[in-house]
């Protein structure tokens, strides 16, 4: 995850200094959040689609570009 995004970054995708940070800023914001929820959540599907998308848009705030590449 990290090497991609480090690839990401290279091609003006992303704003990242540390892909390694980014790649564990995304598992936590993603399935860790997921994991921590109670496991009746866990098997709700479109609740677990939910916490992934809503994880990835934060992630994007954090480490989108601001300009276009």
């Amino acid at each position: 995850m990290a090497e991609r995004l480090a690839r990401f970054a290279s091609i003006g995708l992303l704003d990242v200094e540390d892909p390694r940070l980014a790649a564990d800023h995304f598992h936590a914001l993603t399935t860790l959040r997921v994991l921590n929820e109670p496991l009746r959540r866990r098997a709700d599907l479109e609740h677990v689609r939910h916490v992934m998308a809503d994880g990835a848009r934060v992630f994007m705030r954090a480490y989108g570009t601001r300009t276009p590449a």
